[in-house]
């Protein structure tokens, strides 16, 4: 198990440290059948990688099946792929490892990868602020950020070992900018802010994106953090083009019927069982 001993700085286990310092903790891929190499996409981890917080967990998923999220589900246009995690889990503010280990130097080396490319930036919850945070920098044509984070100052005031085990001591020490996101945020791509207005953290992130001319809602009907509608549906979704997804904000949409309507009645209920048995298995 993670330390359970509390100091005030949240310990990780020698392994998720060494693995840090040690390993790249990304990967890129490119997609010789692209008709264009015009555009990069850059997924980014959430911070449900490794979850339940244990050493076993972290060993099996990131150790032994080098795992990131959006692997198998990809933009079609891009020929560049790159996919970024936080083993910290700490929405990389410790950056990704020894060598890329802060917010700038990650904005170094995306900026050196994208050179010349197109940019799309994907992610969900940590990863849905890592793109809303990094795809303006990157001037991506549009940004997609499912139930992300643009303010966490009540969250790192709370955070203790009973509320989170998220300890976020380097915001407390270093980092009080990035606590908030929002005046990084407001320039001219579009971000396209998919997010569940039962949540209730997920409907405190949404006020404060108010009054940020690019932040682009697409409102669910759905208490779920996260991506609200059935994963089937998300492969489509993702591809959809900036008009098609400005279609979208237009109106609250219903996760069940929302998913019917983009892959059909038995995708969907195929995909709702898939996804409660893959939930099963990855905490198991």
């Amino acid at each position: 198990m993670l330390d359970s001993k509390y100091d005030g700085i949240f310990q990780y286990p020698q392994i998720v440290q060494d693995y840090w310092k040690n390993e790249p903790n990304y990967l890129i891929e490119y997609d010789e059948c692209c008709d264009s190499k015009d555009y990069c996409a850059i997924y980014f981890c959430s911070n449900d990688i490794w979850f339940p917080h244990t050493e076993e967990i972290f060993r099996k998923r990131i150790v032994e099946k080098n795992f990131f999220e959006w692997y198998h589900c990809r933009i079609n246009k891009a020929y560049k792929h790159i996919f970024v995690r936080d083993v910290f889990k700490q929405w990389y503010l410790t950056g990704i490892n020894g060598q890329i280990n802060s917010p700038q130097k990650m904005l170094e080396f995306l900026k050196q990868e994208t050179d010349g490319f197109k940019v799309i930036t994907i992610g969900s919850s940590a990863g849905g602020y890592a793109s809303a945070l990094f795809g303006p920098k990157l001037k991506a044509e549009k940004s997609i950020c499912f139930n992300g984070q643009f303010c966490l100052e009540r969250l790192v005031n709370e955070s203790s070992l009973t509320i989170s085990p998220l300890l976020f001591s380097i915001f407390k020490k270093n980092n009080r900018e990035a606590v908030n996101i929002l005046n990084d945020i407001d320039t001219d791509t579009p971000i396209y802010y998919i997010y569940s207005d039962m949540s209730r953290w997920d409907v405190e992130q949404h006020e404060y994106t108010k009054g940020v001319q690019n932040v682009k809602c697409i409102e669910f009907n759905s208490s779920k953090h996260g991506i609200p509608f059935l994963k089937v549906a998300l492969l489509k979704f993702i591809n959809l083009e900036v008009g098609q997804l400005d279609e979208l904000t237009r109106k609250v949409q219903h996760p069940l019927l929302f998913t019917i309507k983009f892959v059909g009645i038995y995708k969907t209920i195929s995909g709702f069982v898939s996804q409660a048995y893959k939930a099963y298995k990855k905490r198991h």
